[in-house]
């Protein structure tokens, strides 16, 4: 406090100073220097110098904002679930590693008919896009997020989206999360999902070998970067809490339980469609 005091005490006195010669006239605003030259030329130069600055930082936030920020419009039809030219879009954020996301793909699953009669009757496409939003927050530190959302993408490049998605959500189930493991906060932390995990599933839903190449090489690293960057905008916009996170026209909401059975899902269906 004493040295801030001290040099605005120096300014003062610099401003009384200045005030005797015919350069530069001070006023002092809320403690900030103005100055205000008889020779405009010094403030000419600044501006410029300024304005310049402020183009360059422009064009450098501009060149590195990630592109495809439009979430109103289907990112990739092969993620979809009904009709592109449908008069709703639902957008699904998810992660694959999240127990509260998969219980929620588990229920459309395992109610498949209901879900899809549910979207036709209100002009529904249902998309989903798989981040790897845990290991940018420091949820997932050991990256299976990452690894299992490019396993995904690598799959959709064969036009097996969904078969390789829904296996995966099924051997997570199976294998970890209806164990307790990986099912919540508070439980005990998956360990051991390496490429070979992958892998198996890819083999399961039939891939052809090109898949190792995709998902070791990172191929579609910039396609799983780029869907968490989405995210992570959707979600700081309408002050989202978590995965997964939802999309419905001009309505967006976050959130699911594992204790909750199908008709939550078409409850948040509802809510997206009455705004």
């Amino acid at each position: 406090m004493l040295n801030n005091q001290y040099k605005i005490h120096q300014r003062r006195n610099r401003m009384q100073q200045s005030k005797t010669s015919n350069s530069v006239d001070f006023t002092e605003i809320d403690g900030y220097e103005v100055g205000s030259s008889s020779n405009t030329f010094g403030r000419i130069v600044r501006f410029i110098t300024i304005s310049v600055i402020v183009v360059i930082f422009l064009v450098i936030a501009l060149s590195s904002a990630p592109k495809n920020q439009d979430l109103n419009s289907i990112k990739d039809d092969r993620t979809i679930i009904g009709k592109k030219t449908a008069k709703n879009h639902y957008i699904m954020m998810t992660d694959i590693m999240c127990p509260y996301c998969d219980v929620f793909s588990r229920l459309t699953m395992e109610n498949e008919d209901k879900f899809k009669k549910y979207l036709s009757d209100h002009d529904i496409v249902f998309e989903v896009r798989v981040t790897d939003y845990l290991h940018e927050n420091n949820m997932d530190k050991r990256g299976f997020s990452q690894m299992g959302a490019e396993a995904i993408a690598c799959a959709t490049d064969q036009n097996k989206f969904w078969e390789y998605y829904h296996q995966a959500i099924r051997r997570l189930w199976q294998d970890y999360h209806s164990k307790g493991i990986g099912s919540s906060k508070n439980a005990p932390a998956i360990k051991d999902l390496t490429v070979r995990y992958w892998q198996k599933i890819a083999k399961e839903v039939n891939l052809d070998p090109s898949f190792d190449t995709c998902l070791t090489e990172h191929k579609k690293l910039d396609t799983v970067k780029q869907n968490t960057q989405e995210a992570t905008t959707l979600m700081t916009r309408s002050n989202l809490g978590g995965m997964p996170s939802f999309k419905f026209n001009n309505f967006a909401t976050s959130g699911f339980d594992t204790n909750w059975d199908y008709s939550y899902v078409e409850h948040y269906l509802d809510a997206g469609l009455k705004k």
